[in-house]
């Protein structure tokens, strides 16, 4: 993995976390849900990239949350991943109200703010 996956990654994420929040002001839930869960699932991967891992399944993305929140000290990390899986069954079972996905929005934003920051700037190369 390269830091060009990773840079990638990163937009993915930060795209998501973007259509997201338009989803939840047009009343979409289970469209917003979908695109919170993308979100930290590309940051989470944005991560692991930067480290030299690659993760290509749900579980995967699950134990390297559990493993980079215990890693950081910060549960945050895996409860956002936890809420964002709820929200990722959502888009298929179709249960939740956009007020109900708001509220887990919040917690993800800031965990998939957190993920990013751990990313470094690439160096500028002249």
């Amino acid at each position: 993995m390269t830091n060009d996956s990773a840079e990638k990654y990163k937009a993915q994420s930060i795209h998501y976390l973007d259509n997201a929040f338009s989803f939840i002001e047009a009343g979409d839930a289970e469209k917003a849900g979908e695109f919170l869960w993308g979100s930290i699932a590309q940051a989470l991967k944005a991560v692991a990239a930067v480290k030299g891992k690659q993760l290509e399944r749900h579980w995967e993305i699950g134990d390297y949350a559990k493993e980079l929140a215990k890693e950081l000290g910060d549960k945050i990390i895996y409860d956002a991943f936890g809420h964002a899986s709820y929200l990722h069954s959502n888009f298929y079972e179709v249960g939740l109200r956009v007020e109900d996905v708001h509220i887990y929005a919040e917690d993800i934003r800031k965990a998939v703010g957190k993920l990013l920051s751990l990313i470094k700037e690439p160096e500028p190369t002249n």
